[in-house]
């Protein structure tokens, strides 16, 4: 076989570069820490990496949902300790209130300028913000200020001006919690009076089983929600934007579009009966269901009925009421709390579940991706010696001739 010089150089150079090429490569590799360069050096490792990269990208969003999250629920947990705590202070003063036959009248001022400042911290806290300036209690309006002075008009007629809904954030792949309560969940239609045309004898209700029914009717205040229940029919009014008369609260409930199908006809009590509202039914001798009247304001409302009570412009009633209905307040403030607490320690335990599988997952990709220094660092070694050697080699081949043999 006859081996040209001209092939002989080629292919000696050939050999140089393809160890040139094939250290490159490891010294690339070593300095990148990566095993696959490029797709196309792997392609399959490749493809599962940028899934693992894809999957760890979104836990991590997680994770930044349930950090906004529980910072939220945090503010929103110290906010509403404040508000429970502000009201059991206005339970006190109610309770103080009670006892009527030892209060003097610079006794009711007092409580009553005590009451009016803790109203005003319950709005201010109501109309709290968070570092991001969205109020906590707004629902998905949070940039609208939930209790806007305003609105407050007549005194003492507090109006929601957010909306019942809650911010749902995604914490799992199959898991949500909202972020917050709404100030409807909250502050809105707590109950603060029933009436029932029962009697009450040592404690038990003997229902009634007339024809007509007469019920007194709560103290009659702006912002309050009457209903009217009977059985399964609940007529409902309110709320109402002023201090409404008893004519105007029947005239309300009978707008309720269930009042055509209602079996008996609502009126207002005259005579004898001034102050109640009358049901008569429209089927004689039968026996009829119990009938109650319930009143709901929100906090803020229920605790300016209580001042002005105190001051002297709502009925005596009010003061009794006022211990009832912050009883239901601070109960509806526990339940919310109890809840608050159980998204936070579920989004604590979602947080650890999804750092699990986070570590998983990047050990997974440390695998698939990443590049095995003791055996490149073995192989580059190896290459740099080919190298060498390859190169002696073509130095030796060039300095061959025939002329030199035949000396």
């Amino acid at each position: 076989m006859r081996l040209s010089t001209v092939w002989m150089q080629q292919a000696g150079v050939h050999a140089i570069t393809r160890q040139q090429a094939k250290l490159s490569q490891t010294q690339l590799q070593l300095a990148s820490g990566k095993r696959a360069l490029t797709p196309a050096d792997d392609p399959i490792a490749s493809s599962r990496a940028l899934g693992l990269q894809e999957e760890i990208r979104k836990y991590q969003q997680y994770q930044d949902n349930i950090a906004a999250a529980t910072n939220r629920l945090g503010l929103e947990e110290a906010t509403l300790a404040s508000i429970t705590e502000i009201a059991q202070r206005v339970r006190e003063l109610a309770v103080q209130a009670g006892n009527q036959a030892t209060l003097r009248p610079e006794d009711r001022r007092y409580l009553a300028q005590e009451v009016r400042q803790a109203l005003g911290e319950l709005v201010g806290l109501a109309n709290h913000k968070n570092g991001s300036g969205e109020y906590l209690f707004a629902g998905s309006r949070s940039y609208t200020q939930p209790y806007p002075s305003e609105l407050s008009t007549p005194p003492g007629y507090y109006v929601y001006a957010g909306d019942t809904n809650q911010r749902l954030l995604q914490i799992g792949p199959t898991r949500r919690i909202a972020d917050g309560d709404p100030g409807s969940r909250v502050f809105e239609e707590i109950l603060t009076a029933t009436a029932t045309p029962a009697e009450i004898v040592q404690g038990s209700l003997t229902p009634p089983v007339a024809e007509v029914q007469k019920i007194k009717a709560p103290a009659l205040a702006a912002g309050s929600v009457f209903e009217l229940t009977v059985g399964n029919l609940t007529l409902r009014a309110g709320p109402l934007d002023s201090d409404p008369t008893l004519a105007e609260l029947v005239s309300a409930l009978q707008a309720d579009p269930d009042y055509a199908s209602a079996p008996f006809t609502l009126a207002e009590g005259t005579g004898a009966d001034a102050g109640k509202l009358v049901l008569t039914w429209t089927a004689p001798g039968d026996v009829v269901e119990q009938a109650t009247l319930s009143k709901k304001d929100n906090l803020f409302s229920l605790v300016d009925q209580f001042v002005r009570a105190l001051e002297g412009t709502l009925p005596e009633e009010v003061i009794g009421n006022s211990l009832f209905a912050l009883d239901n307040a601070l109960e509806r403030l526990s339940t919310v709390r109890a809840d608050l607490g159980a998204r936070l320690n579920a989004a604590t335990e979602q947080r650890q579940v999804n750092e699990q599988f986070v570590l998983e997952m990047q050990s997974t990709l440390s695998q698939v991706q990443d590049l095995d220094y003791a055996e490149a660092i073995g192989r580059f070694n190896l290459e740099q010696v080919a190298l060498q050697a390859a190169q002696q080699a073509f130095v030796k081949v060039q300095g061959l001739s025939l002329f030199n043999f035949l000396r």
